[in-house]
């Protein structure tokens, strides 16, 4: 076993791939504080195959160029003297490096996938907008440069280690790498690309490529980005050159990496049929070995995305201090799936529709508090969703997040009119999620301690309301018979008064007595008394007329209202009442029995009558006449002169 080496004892050893003839004098003249363009050039042209190269490197697609180039000259007015530098050394690795002493070690294989992770990363990048294109091209291809040292430095002992790995392992070889030598592939591309003088957002990518998750790079910092897509890129490549039963396996975790960076599956799909046949054309050009690969959208289709898919993927586990329930609407598996994973991990209740036409009812069956929907998706958008949804008064308070690729002004502006309350950018940063969240609760949260405090007022309005129908009730209520009292006798009467006033209809009243009431109280008790104030009232609601009214005055004393009565029929429906009392029989402690009777005054509305007071007048003299004349009798008109 060899002794544990440093990258200093690496290089000074001359145990690591290394630059010859054009690249290392162009390398050499870039150290120099004045060089020319010249002179560059004149180094690049000792090598036709380089000179060949650099020349289809500045006419790439990438490259944005008007004209062809033809002239290394030209060539290096694009691409500049640091990408030269860069593109002289990773071509330089290539040619000198295809082959080797570790037999276990598959160098095509190496060359085949950092090509293809180099024009992967180079359509990303410009994708995505967060660096030079030709320079990710010479950070992807040279990525994993270390394993190729180890195999340069090491050959018996690094072939032992290739032994070790299953031929599906997906993790694994850089821990063997450490136990064997101190140091893994990842940690010595870094040393070499620093001492190459590649920029440190080159080698900090390097490092933490093969597992972001170890790294501590700010989420959607550029460097974040860079290391994203040197990922992405290097597990693509895995993916097209992994056995086929390999393969399927491997898939979905590239679709939720790639959703990571914000590539959705259509844009995976757009991706990878641009990148196979370029990648197959540079290996043509390059000497490198590339494989046939069926239609990426064929490969995607048959992934079966599951959230143990997501593998590091998955956010760590928080607590939100306010629950929510969360409708997430996007058409794309693998953003929805990420989403989902990202918010129940922080205690959310989550629900899913992949469209705006689906979330409708979705919304309609679960009530969410907030939603979070893509802005493009078939059928019905998050713009449409949006206007569809505040169109429905309960669902007003719903809180809405846009999500979307394009910060747009116009854009923005259009999905705020539509109804939206917040807008995020794709891909989701779950730090800015959180942030987002977080606010998004607050709102939430105030919105519906409101709703209960108005749902609390309701409630008590509503009581109150009850309680003052009760209390009004019991104001214009006699307590003992629960027939109207007094007050409501005389509101009920004044009514009735001008009613009749108005419409020229009859009205009359009766003044009704109990006799001897006195006696039954003091010779057989006042519970007797109450007794027989609750028979006879019983019995006159009883016997009275549908539009008539019973009302109790006070003591014995009962009032009978009788709408559109003339005086000529009250008088026969006055001794039906009488005569219906007269039947009610009472038993005290130590008798047999005693029967009821009642004295009635009758008053009808007549123009010698100014208002209610002369009506109840006139009926509580016929009254007491009744009573004068020996009770238990009905009096319509006093005698004369009484």
């Amino acid at each position: 076993m060899p002794s544990k080496p440093t990258f200093e004892e690496l290089k000074s050893g001359d145990r690591l791939p290394s630059l010859k003839g054009a690249a290392l004098e162009v390398f050499r003249l870039n150290q120099k504080e004045e060089v020319t363009n010249l002179e560059i050039a004149r180094a690049i042209k000792a090598d036709p195959a380089l000179s060949g190269r650099l020349v289809r490197a500045a006419n790439a697609p990438a490259s944005h160029q008007v004209r062809p180039i033809v002239s290394v000259m030209d060539a290096l007015t694009v691409l500049g003297l640091n990408m030269v530098r860069q593109m002289a050394l990773a071509l330089s690795l290539v040619d000198g490096n295809r082959n080797g002493a570790c037999q276990k070690f598959d160098y095509p294989a190496f060359w085949s996938r950092s090509l293809l992770t180099a024009i992967t990363a180079q359509k990303l990048v410009f994708r995505k907008g967060v660096g030079s294109a030709e320079e990710i091209f010479v950070l992807g291809l040279l990525g994993q440069i270390g394993s190729l040292a180890l195999a340069t430095a090491y050959p018996l002992e690094y072939a032992r280690i290739l032994e070790q790995m299953p031929t599906d392992a997906d993790t694994g070889l850089a821990g063997l790498e450490r136990a064997e030598f101190g140091l893994d592939h990842n940690q010595l591309t870094r040393d070499m690309l620093a001492d190459w003088s590649m920029p440190q957002s080159f080698y900090k990518a390097a490092l933490h490529h093969e597992d972001p998750a170890q790294s501590s790079i700010a989420e959607g910092s550029r460097e974040w980005h860079l290391l994203h897509v040197l990922h992405v890129a290097n597990y693509f490549a895995r993916v097209c050159l992994a056995q086929e039963k390999q393969r399927q396996t491997m898939v979905p975790k590239l679709i939720f990496r790639a959703a990571r960076l914000g590539v959705e599956s259509e844009m995976l799909i757009a991706l990878g049929d641009k990148v196979i046949p370029e990648w197959q054309e540079w290996g043509k050009m390059y000497g490198i070995r590339t494989v046939a690969m069926p239609p990426f959208a064929k490969l995607l289709a048959v992934a079966p995305l599951a959230p143990e898919t997501m593998d590091e993927m998955a956010a760590p586990r928080s607590s939100a201090a306010y629950k929510l329930r969360i409708l997430l609407v996007d058409d794309d598996r693998a953003v929805l799936l990420m989403l989902r994973m990202l918010l129940e991990n922080a205690g959310h209740t989550v629900i899913v529709a992949s469209n705006g036409k689906e979330a409708l009812g979705m919304v309609e069956k679960h009530m969410p508090q907030l939603i979070l929907a893509d802005w493009i998706m078939p059928e019905m958008d998050g713009v449409e969703f949006c206007k569809a949804l505040r169109q429905n008064d309960e669902w007003r308070n719903i809180y809405v997040f846009i999500l979307t690729a394009q910060e747009s002004t116009d854009r923005l502006v259009e999905a705020f009119e539509a109804g939206a309350n917040d807008y995020m950018i794709k891909p989701v940063n779950s730090k800015v999620l959180a942030a987002r969240l977080g606010a998004a609760q607050r709102v939430v949260q105030l919105q519906e301690e409101l709703e209960f405090d108005r749902q609390q007022l309701h409630k008590l309005a509503t009581e109150l309301a009850v309680s003052n129908e009760r209390l009004q009730q019991m104001a214009l209520t006699d307590v003992l018979t629960g027939l109207p009292n007094r007050r409501a006798a005389n509101e009920h009467l004044e009514q009735q008064w001008a009613i009749a006033e108005r419409s020229g209809r009859p009205l009359s009243c009766m003044m009704v007595d109990i006799d001897h009431f006195k006696k039954i109280n003091d010779v057989y008790g006042h519970k007797l008394g109450d007794d027989a104030l609750k028979r006879v009232a019983e019995t006159m609601n009883l016997s009275i007329r549908k539009q008539d009214t019973v009302c109790r005055l006070g003591g014995e004393e009962f009032l009978v209202i009788c709408p559109d009565t003339p005086a000529e029929q009250l008088y026969r429906y006055a001794e039906r009442l009488r005569n219906a009392v007269a039947e009610i029989e009472l038993h005290g402690a130590h008798d047999r029995g005693f029967h009821l009777t009642v004295s009635i005054g009758l008053a009808s509305k007549e123009p010698a009558l100014l208002n209610t007071e002369m009506l109840l007048q006139l009926a509580d003299k016929r009254l007491y006449a009744a009573k004068n004349a020996g009770r238990n009798r009905t009096v319509a008109e006093l005698a004369p002169h009484s």
